[in-house]
């Protein structure tokens, strides 16, 4: 339990991270507390290993960081048996959510909101798209509106190095698969580019047979290596990597265990896997096949964006390596 000298501290540390131990005393001193400068570091220290004090954050001029996307989502719920554990479970999603900066449960024509912060639109869509077909049971109707930022909140901020090491890294990669001149070894190259640069437990390719009626496994890197088994041989009505072939959609998530296009929710329980990502390679604007990968770690909008930016270069890649096998061949002497 925290006391009220507790409570001065972290409304002074909420008004200014950087404020120090000192200043701290002085304003309790101000408050007629007796309390000593190192008490107060005592007490400071003890906060954060309470889990009372998370992290210091820095609070940004929004003036500065305009370029970012703000959307307001109002939700209505639908009256549904299980209701109570679904809002837990959307809960758990917000406050997860590095880009969700505030969310509240509301009474009125609707029932929920949520203030979300990317880096694009195509962020915001793609997320969406994983937010309702994860709670589709529970939302009844949603609304979505672009925002004026006025107070700008930690969450928000994404590891712009890390985005930039990551576009670095793709560009590195495309230029060597174009030095591939075998269509597998271009295939193994770039899953095992996904494994080794976006964080994924494994990855995998699948490409459609001259039947277009399944997706045939063509390689896989990572924890899994194998190209047999079930998931060898997958119909192109089927409801995850068939959906993205379908579709020429992407498929994502941050939560594989109760997303309803995952077909062995307690296998990816005991793997630990906690996303999905799922992209259409297309060749002349028609789908070829399916990129995918599972991962242990939560995804950030910005590296779902990063996967399908990746996953569009490829496909031209790929598109532009079979234009030239194609050439090549019906221009073969005699």
């Amino acid at each position: 339990m925290i006391d009220e000298i507790d409570k001065i501290i972290l409304y002074s540390l909420v008004e200014n991270a950087r404020m120090s131990s000192i200043e701290i005393t002085r304003v309790l001193n101000d408050l007629e507390y007796a309390i000593t400068e190192r008490a107060v570091r005592y007490r400071l220290k003890k906060l954060e290993k309470d889990g009372v004090i998370l992290g210091y954050f820095a609070l940004i001029n929004p003036f500065y960081i305009n370029d970012k996307i703000n959307k307001l989502l109002l939700i209505r719920f639908r009256i549904v048996k299980d209701s109570s554990a679904l809002l837990e479970r959307l809960k758990k999603y917000v406050d997860d959510s590095a880009f969700c900066i505030y969310s509240c449960k509301i009474h009125g024509d609707f029932d929920f909101v949520c203030h979300f912060i990317l880096d694009s639109n195509e962020q915001f869509d793609l997320e969406m798209d994983s937010f309702i077909n994860q709670f589709s049971d529970l939302i009844a109707d949603f609304r979505t509106f672009d925002s004026g930022l006025i107070k700008f909140n930690y969450h928000s901020l994404f590891n712009d190095q890390n985005v930039s090491q990551k576009k670095l890294e793709i560009y590195k990669t495309l230029n060597s698969l174009k030095k591939l001149y075998n269509i597998n070894n271009k295939f193994q190259f770039i899953v095992e580019s996904l494994v080794k640069y976006f964080d994924a437990s494994f990855a995998r390719i699948w490409i459609v047979d001259e039947s277009k009626e399944n997706l045939i496994l063509k390689c896989s890197a990572g924890k899994y290596t194998g190209c047999n088994g079930e998931f060898s041989r997958v119909p192109v009505d089927s409801n995850k990597i068939g959906y993205v072939f379908r579709t020429k959609k992407p498929a994502i998530t941050n939560d594989v265990l109760h997303d309803a296009r995952i077909k062995y929710p307690q296998w990816a329980k005991q793997e630990n896997l906690k996303s999905f990502a799922g992209y259409p390679l297309t060749y002349n604007g028609e789908p070829m096949g399916v990129l995918a990968l599972f991962s242990e770690k939560r995804l950030k909008p910005i590296e779902f964006e990063l996967v399908g930016i990746f996953c569009e270069n490829v496909s031209k890649e790929l598109s532009n390596f079979l234009d030239d096998q194609k050439f090549l061949f019906t221009n073969q002497p005699g």
